[in-house]
C-alpha cells in the first residue's frame, strides 16, 4: 500500500506540472481561467476518485474536519438512497447533501495538497457564478447564450470546464486503478467523502489483503453499499 500511495502522489505532482504548463499556454492564447482560492463553486459537485486518493485525504484530516465529515455522511447517504438515476443523484447531492465537508470557514479547500485528481482537473473558463448555476432553472435562451459563449476549442462541451486537464486527470486516475488491481486483484472508486469516511470509520484498506470478496462482504454486512457512492471493480 505504501508504494501505491507513493505512486498516487507522484501522479498528482505530474498532473500539477502538466496543467501548470497547459494553463500558461492557454492564457498566452488569450484564454481566461477563473479558479481562485475560496471560490468553491465546484465544491458542491459530486466528486469521485480512486480509493488510494481518498486514503491520502483521510490521512490529512484533523479532528474537526473528521467531525464535519461524519456529520455530513447521513445526508450523503440519504441523497444516494433516494436517487433512482444518475441525473437525480447529481442534483440531490448538490442541493441536499451539502458542500464539500473539507472546505474551511473561508470556502477554501482544507485538504488542498491532498485533493484528488478529479478536483485538480476542474479549470473554469467562465466566472465562478457559473459553477453554482442551476442550469435546470435557466430559460432556453439563457442556456443557448451560455453554450454560444463557450470556447469550444478548450472546454469539455457543454460545460465551461477545460477539457485537457480532465483528460489528463482521467488517464492518471485510470493508471492508479490499474495499479490497485495489479496489487490487490480489484479496484475501488466512488464518492470522495464516502470513501474517506469508509477508511476512517471502517479502516477499509485493512481488508484489502483478503481480496475483493472480503471487501464486498464487509461493505454489504455494514450496509454501506450504493452504486452512486462506491464501485468495486
Amino acid at each position: 500500500m505504501i508504494e501505491l500511495l507513493a505512486s498516487v502522489q507522484e501522479r498528482q505532482d505530474c498532473f500539477d506540472h502538466l496543467c501548470t504548463a497547459w494553463s500558461s499556454e492557454y492564457r498566452q492564447r488569450g484564454g481566461a481561467l477563473y479558479c481562485g482560492k475560496g471560490c468553491s463553486g465546484c465544491c458542491s459537485l459530486v466528486v469521485n476518485c480512486s480509493f488510494p486518493e481518498a486514503m491520502l485525504v483521510a490521512a490529512a484530516l484533523d479532528q474537526q474536519q473528521q467531525e464535519r465529515l461524519k456529520a455530513q455522511i447521513p445526508h450523503i447517504q440519504k441523497a444516494a438512497n433516494s436517487s433512482t438515476n444518475l441525473k437525480e443523484w447529481l442534483r440531490s447531492y448538490r442541493f441536499e447533501a451539502g458542500p464539500c465537508p473539507f472546505l474551511d470557514q473561508t470556502g477554501a479547500c482544507g485538504v488542498y495538497a491532498a485533493r484528488p485528481l478529479s478536483c485538480r482537473s476542474l479549470f473554469a473558463t467562465k466566472e465562478p457564478a457559473w459553477c453554482v448555476t442551476d442550469f435546470a432553472s435557466l430559460a432556453s435562451n439563457e442556456k443557448q447564450a451560455f453554450m454560444e459563449s463557450l470556447d469550444r476549442s478548450a472546454v469539455a462541451f457543454p460545460t465551461h470546464y477545460a477539457a485537457t486537464p480532465q483528460e489528463i486527470g482521467q488517464e492518471l486516475e485510470e493508471a492508479t486503478l490499474k495499479q490497485m488491481e495489479t496489487v490487490y486483484g480489484f479496484s475501488l472508486l466512488g464518492s470522495l467523502p464516502w470513501l474517506v469516511w469508509l477508511e476512517l470509520e471502517h479502516q477499509l484498506s485493512s481488508r484489502f489483503t483478503g481480496g475483493r470478496d472480503a471487501v464486498q462482504q464487509h461493505l454489504t454486512a455494514e450496509g454501506v453499499t450504493n452504486p452512486f457512492l462506491i464501485v468495486l471493480g
